[in-house]
């Protein structure tokens, strides 16, 4: 941007700056957007858009938009600090963040914000020494922080479970004229009886053996028998919701992977199966890319689910997201031909 029209920018950004706090988040956006249509290497704009898009839960425009301030501005504290925080909060690159922070600290040896970014990281990552060394720093400079003195009073406390493990609470007995209850109850009981002599884990076998040979439909049966009498077996839930998915029945597989994924919300392989059904078959994105970014989060090097925000990102008309979870999936795997060909394509 050349002096005249950063100017031009400046004095009409500083106008509409007066406008924004007047107006809806919604309002605001479109603002800001029109505004960068006119002035699109003007890299204020681009940070304080990327923020309202943050607070919209919009991850993937909003990763695209911090990244361009900062190219735009790489000298800038303030949007080099948003998107580290960005990446370690959001999407899990512990690395990307440290090395932004670094970098700052580097430049600004007593800036406390960032200081305590890299102790959180620090902390969360195993690393408590580190961890005290910056909080001992920012109680240097500020010894009023109360913030910075808890964190570091924490840190050599043992870890104690906030959230107590409840037990499934058991359904309530069906009422005397509820038939259909009734006999689903009978039904269930039934399944238990006649598969007493077996474990889950040999019925579960046999189940897997049927879909092996060709005979889907048994295999559903199977699991489904399986999962009524052991309600809390996730494997099941997620395979029956492969095979139901299959078959074209979209609505028991959600029905399937969605039960999988609250029995074990940690797994992230029933995550990515629920998150690819959201996307590729009921349109339902905004869920997709919530399920993929809280994996990412747990695996920042997990290469399909960056790739799998890669294509969402594209598909939505996102070109630089997607290229930013591309070469990041290529920077770890550098053979994948599919990624390289993916990320040509963009």
């Amino acid at each position: 941007m050349d002096i005249m029209r950063d100017m031009q920018a400046r004095q009409r950004y500083e106008e509409l700056e007066t406008t924004l706090r007047t107006l809806t988040p919604e309002a605001a956006i479109a603002k800001i957007s029109q505004f960068i249509q006119h002035f699109p290497d003007f890299p204020q704009a681009h940070n304080d858009l990327a923020v309202l898009l943050y607070q919209q839960g919009e991850l993937l425009q909003t990763l695209g938009r911090f990244e361009r301030a900062v190219r735009l501005a790489p000298r800038n504290r303030t949007f080099r600090k948003n998107l580290a925080s960005f990446y370690f909060v959001e999407l899990g690159w512990t690395d990307d963040a440290i090395f932004l922070y670094t970098g700052l600290l580097k430049e600004e040896q007593t800036d406390a914000e960032v200081l305590g970014a890299l102790a959180m990281i620090s902390s969360r990552i195993g690393r408590p020494d580190e961890a005290g060394h910056f909080l001992h720093k920012i109680l240097d400079l500020e010894p009023w922080n109360n913030a910075a003195r808890d964190m570091l009073n924490s840190l050599a406390a043992p870890i104690i479970p906030t959230v107590p493990v409840t037990p499934p609470t058991p359904a309530p007995a069906a009422a005397q004229g509820d038939v259909d209850t009734l006999l689903a109850g009978l039904r269930q009981t039934i399944a238990g009886m006649t598969a007493v002599s077996k474990t889950p884990e040999e019925r579960y076998r046999e189940a897997l053996q049927l879909a092996e040979q060709g005979r889907a439909a048994e295999a559903v049966t199977a699991l489904e028998d399986l999962v009524r009498s052991v309600p809390a077996y996730a494997l099941a839930w997620n395979d029956l919701g492969v095979l139901t998915f299959q078959s074209g029945d979209l609505g028991r597989s959600l029905v399937a992977h969605e039960q999988a994924l609250r029995l074990e919300s940690a797994n992230p392989t029933f995550g990515k199966n629920l998150a690819n059904l959201y996307y590729a078959a009921l349109g339902r994105t905004d869920d997709a890319i919530r399920i993929f970014t809280g994996i990412l989060r747990e695996q920042p090097n997990d290469v399909e689910t960056l790739l799998a925000l890669g294509q969402i990102s594209a598909a939505n008309g996102y070109a630089e997201q997607a290229r930013t979870f591309v070469t990041k999936a290529l920077q770890l795997e550098p053979w994948n031909a599919a990624a390289r060909e993916f990320l040509c394509s963009i």
